[in-house]
């Protein structure tokens, strides 16, 4: 779960971070393992590198200079369609503004001081924001834990025969066996197996040489001489029309 909080207001960010932070891990323990929150003030740099499918949840400033809340979620809705967006502010005058933005919601700032109105809120529209997700339940430490599809670069088995899911960021090691993870991904087109008992995730793939798939991050996925034919094919229909598989 990647959630991104943008606020001009350095001290606003901070509170804002450490409070939805807390929550979640309180709250969501289920997420925590993969959680990223990260934090911006300056709102025209976000939007400049902002990318589709970069974060699960925006959480906007209303009042920030010199581009509100409202016109930046205009400008990321222009790029991407399904992102959930929540705003922050310090008056409701300007909250039916954000539905034309599609917003999943608001809450009042500073949080700390209007609690039982976070709790409501994110209690009500974050397990929805889960269930619109396509994750991965796996167990990790005797903890079942949920790793968005979205996130996973590849997986592969290590020296002790552990499945490993490897997302950008970190790693996990899972007991589950390979074969259960293949029958929940079997049917996400994203997820190609390129060599015995490793899946690759298409979205992450930068290039193809001879043997191997260059990941963006410059990992490589090897490509067995068995399985070469069809990668390869399955790769290129995926770069000739990505938007016939499962982007979501």
């Amino acid at each position: 779960m990647n959630i991104a909080i943008v606020d001009d207001s350095a001290s606003d960010l901070n509170s804002t971070q450490f409070f939805l932070t807390n929550y979640i891990e309180k709250f969501f323990p289920q997420v925590v393992p993969t959680l990223n929150v990260d934090t911006f003030n300056d709102v025209e740099k976000f939007l400049r590198n902002f990318k589709k499918n970069q974060f699960d949840l925006l959480i906007l400033d209303i009042f920030m200079h010199p581009i509100n809340g409202i016109h930046a979620a205009q400008i990321i809705r222009s790029r991407d369609k399904s992102v959930s967006i929540m705003f922050l502010t310090n008056s409701e005058d300007y909250i039916l503004d954000g539905y034309s933005v599609f917003a999943v919601g608001y809450f009042l700032k500073p949080l700390a001081e209007n609690v039982a109105q976070f709790s409501k809120t994110f209690t009500y529209i974050f397990p929805k924001i889960l269930e619109n997700q396509k994750n991965l339940s796996v167990p990790v430490k005797g903890v079942d834990i949920l790793i968005p599809l979205n996130r996973i670069w590849y997986i592969d088995i290590d020296s002790r025969h552990h499945l490993q899911i490897h997302l950008q960021e970190k790693s996990f090691s899972t007991t589950m066996p390979y074969e259960k993870c293949f029958d929940a991904l079997k049917d996400d087109q994203r997820f190609l197996e390129c060599y015995h008992r490793i899946l690759v995730n298409m979205d992450f793939i930068k290039l193809m040489d001879k043997d191997d798939f260059i990941l963006q991050d410059g990992r490589k996925v090897p490509i067995s001489q068995r399985k070469s034919k069809f990668a390869k094919l399955k790769y290129m229909s995926y770069l000739i029309d990505p938007n016939s598989f499962s982007k979501l």
